[in-house]
């Protein structure tokens, strides 16, 4: 697999983990205002998985999603964790932790593959900013938890 198409797997798999983890936790959001962030966010996702997709057509290769197991891994993760915490918090702060993760393992993507076509490079890039300007949005969110 060239550079290329490992980078696009990358932000496809990326933005599906994004978009799979919205999905549940606005199935069991109860804060309204909350819950259209993590909508906004979602509609982000979902924008830039289409597109790493146009950009896979006309090559050789199919998108890669995310492994079954990782998926039922993440899926249990969530469900776990929530099970006693809904708070708007609580929620920031699991998304938090996804895009930053994301961010970091971007970034070794970027930084390993300096010879991509642009416009993967650029969409890889505008993937960045999203995760950035989402934590940063969801900071907003951040309470201590009173015991």
């Amino acid at each position: 697999m060239d550079a290329n198409t490992e980078l696009l797997n990358f932000i496809f798999q990326n933005s599906e983990m994004g978009t799979n983890t919205l999905d549940e936790l606005i199935e069991i959001a109860g804060d309204v205002p909350f819950e259209q962030v993590l909508l906004k966010q979602r509609e982000g996702y979902k924008v830039i998985n289409q597109e790493a997709v146009r950009l896979m057509e006309g090559s050789e290769e199919e998108p890669k999603g995310i492994s079954k197991f990782d998926q039922i891994r993440t899926y249990l993760m969530i469900k776990a964790s929530t099970l006693t915490n809904h708070s708007a918090s609580h929620f920031a702060e699991i998304m938090i932790q996804g895009s930053t993760m994301g961010i970091i393992n971007l970034c070794k993507q970027l930084n390993s593959y300096k010879e991509v076509n642009p416009e993967i490079r650029a969409l890889a890039e505008r993937l960045l900013q999203f995760e950035e300007g989402n934590i940063q949005e969801l900071k907003k969110y951040l309470r201590q938890d009173k015991a």
